[in-house]
């Protein structure tokens, strides 16, 4: 089975839901941008529930730059593996000019897909959280570490398609997850959609904007445009 694209994708998963019980008063549904914005945007508009986005971006060693040993969030929640920085002869003070770095860019990402909105405070609710696909689980863990130290009630991931061995690790932190294929190995996530092109910026903009400021409000086009590397 392969899902038409991400809008068709987040219309079966929305689907999914249907027969598990959601306080709606205290649920909000956040995305990893930008993939991962129009599947929750389906979610959110069948379940009549608010949406908004959530920005982690790993943090590569000095000399390494492809290899995690760290996340840090919009929110300067910082989160390392500090035995891994052991192992390599890290101190601290070689990694945090790189996590400013990142900082800096989720910061300014932020700044242009929110156009300025505040983001949801999000302790003692029920978090959503939707990507359009998992592959290995990293960023999601991630995202999990960040939500879990906001103090959320409880937290259902939600994606079309997921390696069995990412949600098998997943599963153990989390509440529950919505899923609608879990094949294994996932080589790469687009090879489950007819059409995976790159979502742009100013397609999550305008998204984001009908949950931020009302439904056919104008946005603002001058946004600087990011890439999904830029994030995760």
């Amino acid at each position: 089975m392969q899902f038409l694209n991400r809008t068709h994708a987040g219309k079966l998963l929305a689907h999914k839901f249907a027969d598990i019980p959601l306080d709606k008063k205290n649920t909000i549904v956040i995305a990893l941008p930008r993939g991962g914005v129009p599947v929750a945007h389906e979610i959110a508009k069948a379940l009549q529930l608010p949406l908004d986005i959530i920005l982690v971006k790993k943090i590569g060693a000095p000399s390494y730059p492809e290899l995690a040993i760290g996340s840090v969030s919009e929110e300067d929640e910082e989160f390392y593996n500090n035995d891994l920085i052991v192992e390599l002869g890290y101190k601290h003070s070689d990694i945090d000019p790189i996590k400013e770095r990142a900082l800096i860019k989720l910061q300014e990402i932020a700044i242009a897909l929110r156009q300025g909105h505040a983001p949801m405070p999000l302790s003692n609710k029920n978090i959503i959280v939707v990507d359009d696909g998992i592959a290995t689980g990293a960023t999601m863990e991630s995202v999990i570490k960040v939500l879990k130290k906001r103090n959320v009630k409880k937290i259902i991931i939600a994606t079309p398609v997921a390696s069995a061995e990412a949600l098998l690790n997943l599963e153990k932190i989390v509440d529950q997850v919505v899923v609608i294929m879990t094949p294994n190995p996932i080589y790469s996530v687009g090879e489950w959609y007819e059409d995976f092109i790159q979502i742009e910026t100013e397609e999550v903009i305008k998204i984001l904007s009908e949950y931020y400021l009302g439904k056919n409000k104008k946005y603002s086009k001058s946004h600087q445009d990011f890439n999904r590397s830029d994030i995760t």
